[in-house]
């Protein structure tokens, strides 16, 4: 490519990509990435975290016509995106990609869909700025490895504000040299530690990218300009984040490989950190298979990678957002309920005298070996994956592996379950009958001809039900 830099690299595909480029297989990912993004950020619309920020963007940003889930008037592009972005990820129930270990959904696609609202875009425009921003995330991820994350970055604000810049401006239609500088323009003021986890940061570190990401691209538009070598620069993103670890030839793969198909998406089952999903799933399976209950169980030794050891720090959580980075919250409550749910994260069930007792029976050991864990007959391994160890009362040892959690793109939820999951998230604030029409009309996203269709129905109902709740 010459003498172009990474952002201008990006850029040209970015400003290129044509819907019709775009593999059917992709589409439909990027399609049910939607769906569920959208019903986890109504879901989580009446969180305590989304009420603040939505209140902060009433009270400070300009009128326009872009939804803020919550509010029956519309806002600015910038403060819709902070607002529903932050609802996005407040039940961190999102979904997650490993070429980058970032939740891109629930940064990118309030971003495009706050541009393509004020725009009155059409849906099918809405759904390729979407993959053009999370592949370009997902892209630079993958050029960075986990190195970056490893480091203490929380990915997700680091490389979600210019997943978002790259989607917004392809939702704005900007020319590939505009599109360069917000993308070098968001790229040089991003950042996001993981001491985020556990806290109301880190659901506000999400919104911050989507709103950063739309203000960098409309600046852009209007003739702004960013560092262009913001990323190979000295003192640029990959030298200061990453200690100079970049691969380059991950980005000639842009539009030839596409990561919403490889590695794939992964959709959470559990309303938790993914780092605790393989556990919960290897004590539920043990329990199921051999018709052990709580009762029987004496200890849980649950060994994992140093990633899921860094993750879930709360042995004793306090808080729901503590619960949800909590290994010992996680296995507990599948001994003690079967499951893990958004009922289960109250303040009523953290005090469960049954559910602490669980919890101090679980113990998770973090394995610096982690490679020599992995049973020989195991195919693949997910980088969050774990050995679950049960000893019971009466003196048994049962041993699991387990690879990939169930909702990964390894074992992906099927279209029912996925269908189940919006109406729960989405149940949360409206009626089951209004969901369901939420749920049909984003299904049918492509035949939308003005993305405005989406909440102008359903906003005045959201508000006024959503106030009942609260």
């Amino acid at each position: 490519m010459g003498t172009e830099t990474i952002a201008q690299q990006l850029a040209n595909w970015v400003a290129r990509l044509d819907s019709g480029q775009v593999p059917p297989p992709v589409r439909a990912i990027a399609g049910a990435c939607l769906v569920d993004t959208i019903g986890v950020a109504v879901g989580g619309a009446n969180e305590s975290v989304s009420r603040l920020v939505r209140d902060h963007v009433v009270a400070t940003y300009a009128q326009g016509a872009s939804t803020v889930l919550g509010t029956a008037g519309g806002f600015s592009a910038s403060g819709a995106a902070f607002a529903n972005a932050t609802a996005a990820h407040a039940l961190d129930f999102d979904d997650n990609c490993y070429a980058g270990v970032v939740h891109g959904s629930a940064v990118v696609a309030p971003a495009v869909l706050a541009i393509c609202e004020a725009a009155g875009a059409a849906g099918a425009d809405l759904l390729t700025a979407f993959i053009a921003g999370v592949e370009v995330e997902y892209a630079l991820g993958s050029a960075l490895s986990q190195s970056i994350y490893d480091k203490g970055w929380w990915t997700t604000g680091v490389l979600g504000v210019i997943g978002a810049a790259a989607g917004a401006a392809k939702a704005l239609r900007l020319t590939a040299a505009q599109t360069a500088n917000a993308i070098a323009f968001a790229a040089a003021g991003t950042g996001g530690m993981r001491a985020c986890l556990g806290t109301d940061a880190k659901p506000i570190l999400a919104g911050r990218a989507a709103e950063i990401g739309v203000a960098a691209t409309a600046l852009a538009a209007r003739g702004a300009t960013g560092p262009l070598s913001v990323f190979e620069d000295p003192r640029g993103l990959a030298k200061l984040f990453n200690g100079d670890c970049f691969d380059g030839s991950a980005l000639m793969t842009l539009g030839v490989s596409w990561r919403l198909l490889s590695p794939g998406i992964d959709v959470k089952k559990y309303p938790l950190c993914l780092s605790g999903h393989a556990a919960a799933d290897g004590v539920l399976d043990i329990l199921r298979e051999h018709g052990l209950e709580e009762a029987d169980v004496a200890t849980v030794t649950c060994t994992v990678p140093p990633i899921v050891g860094a993750n879930l720090t709360y042995g004793v959580p306090l808080t729901r957002q503590q619960a949800q980075f909590s290994l010992p919250f996680a296995a507990a409550c599948m001994m003690v309920f079967g499951d893990i749910s958004l009922d289960h994260l109250q303040a009523a069930t953290l005090a469960d005298a049954g559910l602490s007792r669980a919890m101090k029976k679980v113990r998770m050991v973090v394995a610096e070996n982690w490679k020599d864990q992995i049973p020989r007959e195991a195919t693949t391994s997910g980088p969050e994956a774990a050995v679950v160890s049960i000893s019971t009362v009466d003196g048994r040892k049962i041993k699991r592996f387990v690879g990939w959690a169930r909702g990964t793109a390894a074992r992906p939820l099927t279209a029912e379950e996925l269908d189940a999951k919006f109406m729960v998230c989405a149940g949360r604030t409206l009626p089951a009958r209004d969901a369901r029409t939420l749920l049909a009309t984003i299904k049918q996203l492509e035949a939308l001809t003005d993305m405005r269709e989406i909440f102008r129905d359903l906003a005045q109902k959201f508000v006024v039900d959503l106030h009942q709740r609260n």
